[in-house]
């Protein structure tokens, strides 16, 4: 693999391992979507300060969110047409905080529950996320189950030893 690509693996991690083992989606799904949201981490949401955001999934920061936020130029699709506007996205303290938060954001909203119910399914898990409004752009599903497949031929054991769905603690 790339360097930079080795780079955000490695420091993504330990905590895409949590978020894993919290939700049962398998770790190289969330690092496949952390991957493209952030073009493997060069391109993370900055700060009017120039400082990072640490949102490693472009959730923004709508519905009654609390925290900081980041109002940047975005690309959103509207009707199949792509369209520049400016958003407010959630901006946390650190790496793990955006996974945490990305837990929750899934597992509280329960637009996301055929998603959660499809991670033995790379591509049914990416198509549920997608039709349930996680992102405009009409090639989402394709481009993160794109990725999702590089890492799952990578004989890289960051992303190999979870191919398999986690053992979740007995939750549903």
């Amino acid at each position: 693999l790339p360097d930079h690509v080795n780079r955000f693996l490695d420091r993504m991690d330990s905590a895409a391992a949590v978020a894993s083992r919290e939700t049962g989606i398998p770790k190289r799904l969330i690092l496949a979507q952390a991957a493209l949201e952030t073009g493997w981490g060069k391109s993370v949401i900055r700060q009017s300060d120039g400082s990072s955001s640490h949102n490693l999934f472009g959730i923004k920061a709508h519905g009654g969110w609390q925290g900081d936020s980041a109002n940047v130029a975005t690309t959103e699709y509207r009707n199949g047409v792509s369209t520049r506007e400016r958003a407010d996205f959630r901006s946390y303290s650190s790496w793990e905080q955006s996974f945490e938060d990305y837990v929750s954001f899934l597992e509280s909203n329960g637009r996301y529950s055929k998603a959660l119910s499809s991670t033995a399914n790379p591509d049914t898990f990416f198509r549920e996320l997608q039709s349930a409004g996680y992102a405009t752009d009409p090639q989402y599903a394709r481009k993160v189950s794109q990725i999702a497949r590089q890492l799952i031929g990578s004989s890289d054991s960051r992303v190999a030893s979870a191919d398999t769905t986690p053992d979740n603690g007995g939750r549903a």
